[in-house]
């Protein structure tokens, strides 16, 4: 059985699969965003299935802050998928990684152990910026890895196996971005039918990730 790497950073930059434009209130765009970074915070890499209030918990991320860079406030390529949490640290006046132009994995590293590392400078700092090496933090990754090894060890219990799929299997109110109108159309058409609700409609999403 192939286990999930929940934290396991991007090995390549992030290439967007929509391109919506035309929406005059940014937060439009949310679920073209969910479907993009497969409804996980792109900085700490939680997922809304470990949120009690599931996407709520969730908000649009200007990778260029509105107050800094005001024409961009509405731009999706500009837009970024991250927890209220990792938003609500994110400073105003700092430019850090970019995961549509950065390999994440290339500066920041999660340990067997739930501890987080920076392999560089820049990695360093949005550890730092969000708090990824703070106990909360690590808890939270123990505990998931935890239910992994409790998976590996017992493939056959039921009782975990539940759990499994409720933690890592994907939201039950996937978006259906063919009933998204953006204004200004959508520049990566192809990405719908490969959105995350087509699959599963055609039975080729698979059960977790």
């Amino acid at each position: 059985m192939n286990l999930p790497a929940p934290f396991a950073y991007p090995t390549t930059p992030h290439t967007r699969r929509h391109g919506p434009s035309g929406y005059r209130n940014y937060k439009d765009y949310k679920p073209f965003l969910r479907d993009e970074f497969a409804f996980r915070c792109v900085y700490c890499l939680e997922r809304e299935t470990w949120y009690p209030n599931r996407g709520a918990g969730f908000g649009v991320e200007h990778f260029e802050a509105k107050a800094t860079n005001p024409d961009r406030e509405q731009d999706y390529e500009n837009l970024l998928y991250s927890c209220n949490r990792c938003n609500s640290l994110k400073p105003i006046n700092i430019i850090l990684l970019d995961p549509t132009l950065q390999a994440l994995d290339q500066h920041i590293r999660v340990r067997d152990d739930g501890q987080i590392e920076g392999l560089t400078h820049e990695g360093m700092k949005l550890i730092a910026r969000f708090h990824l090496s703070d106990e909360p933090a690590v808890e939270v990754r123990k505990e998931t890895l935890l239910l992994l090894r409790a998976k590996r060890e017992q493939q056959c219990n039921s009782t975990i196996h539940e759990i499994f799929l409720k933690r890592f299997g994907y939201p039950v109110d996937l978006p259906d971005l063919t009933r998204c109108n953006p204004p200004g159309g959508n520049s990566r058409l192809g990405g719908i039918d490969d959105s995350h609700y087509a699959r599963r409609a055609r039975g080729e999403l698979p059960e977790y990730y």
